[in-house]
């Protein structure tokens, strides 16, 4: 009786290739870890002769008055603030801008100055244009900066590479950031392009620095 021949196959099984992390792996993998919170050190106490004493209360008493005065500063600064804005955006749709006045007080006066410096998030930049309409590049200036990425810095191939083919991987070694400002005149401008019921949304979008109060 003739038996039959198995064959065997003793060549090596490839091994199974572990699946590849997801998106929220990888940003786990490289969230940094969070640093440990300073330990508060004992500080030793020397004993004072009488005219430290006095110093050491004049200052910790001087200091809380700074504080109490900078509060009512802030508080009354508000106020003018207010006050000397609703003046400038009436004499701005009259035609008759001014970008500060002096206040009279009883005893003072306060100069209220604004100047042409806003804030403006350049993810807000369709919202603005759309109220501007085709006063847009009239008032703001679209500004591009690129960076080079860090990671280039420290790897000798991307450098490399960065220097043979920057036209075809732009993308690859820089991140670009686009930034919008104001051009010289807005705060004038603006009161003719805008109505007064336009004008709280337009500083929703352009944010204007806070006045100095001399």
């Amino acid at each position: 009786m003739s038996g039959k021949l198995f064959a065997v196959n003793t060549a090596a099984q490839p091994e199974p290739q572990p699946a590849a992390p997801s998106f929220g792996d990888a940003l786990a993998a490289t969230k940094a870890a969070p640093k440990p919170a300073a330990k508060k050190s004992t500080v030793p106490t020397l004993e004072t002769p009488p005219e430290i004493k006095e110093a050491v209360d004049q200052y910790q008493d001087a200091k809380t008055n700074m504080k109490q005065a900078e509060a009512t500063m802030n508080a009354a600064g508000e106020i003018l603030t207010a006050f000397t804005r609703e003046a400038i955006d009436r004499g701005g749709f009259a035609g008759k801008y001014h970008n500060s006045f002096a206040l009279i007080g009883n005893r003072h006066q306060a100069k209220v100055i604004f100047q042409n410096k806003f804030s403006i998030n350049s993810e807000d930049e369709s919202e603005l244009a759309a109220l501007l309409g085709e006063n847009f590049p009239e008032l703001i200036d679209k500004k591009f900066t690129v960076k080079l990425r860090p990671e280039v810095f420290e790897d000798k191939q991307l450098q490399a590479e960065l220097m043979s083919l920057i036209g075809e991987r732009f993308a690859e070694f820089f991140e670009t950031e686009v930034k919008l400002n104001v051009r010289e005149g807005f705060d004038r401008d603006l009161y003719r392009v805008v109505s007064p019921e336009q004008l709280p949304t337009l500083r929703t979008w352009a944010r204007q620095y806070k006045p100095s109060i001399r």
